[in-house]
């Protein structure tokens, strides 16, 4: 039994520095999402705004921009904002948008623009 202590301990000891290695090494590939904590900044409104225009624009539709119920914000290759958005329209108020703000000449870009839930 002593033998295959000894073995056990010596493979253990030897592979530990590796996953030590490997844990190091490994890059997020995002951070975490963070809610925001003010979804009437002018800015936050803003970028709503956008992905209405957007959509409207990408699928000739005709929705119009009321508020934003709530948000989250990832900081990935920029920073990416998940908002639930409010439109006027009577059939589907409700819609989930993912836009990425980064850095350049366009700075913004839609994502995603789903019906949600109210």
């Amino acid at each position: 039994m002593r033998p295959q202590m000894i073995l056990l301990l010596t493979i253990f000891l030897a592979v530990l520095p590796l996953a030590a290695i490997a844990t190091v090494s490994r890059k997020p590939a995002a951070g975490a999402w963070e809610p925001i904590k003010d979804v009437h900044d002018p800015h936050v409104q803003a970028i709503g705004r956008f992905a209405v225009g957007a959509f409207n624009s990408k699928h000739h539709a005709q929705l119009v921009f009321k508020d934003i119920r709530r948000g989250e914000t990832q900081a990935d290759h920029g920073t990416k904002y998940f908002l639930h958005l409010l439109v006027a329209q009577p059939s589907s108020p409700c819609y989930a948008a993912l836009v990425l703000e980064k850095p350049g000449k366009q700075p913004l870009e839609l994502l995603s623009f789903e019906g949600d839930t109210c």
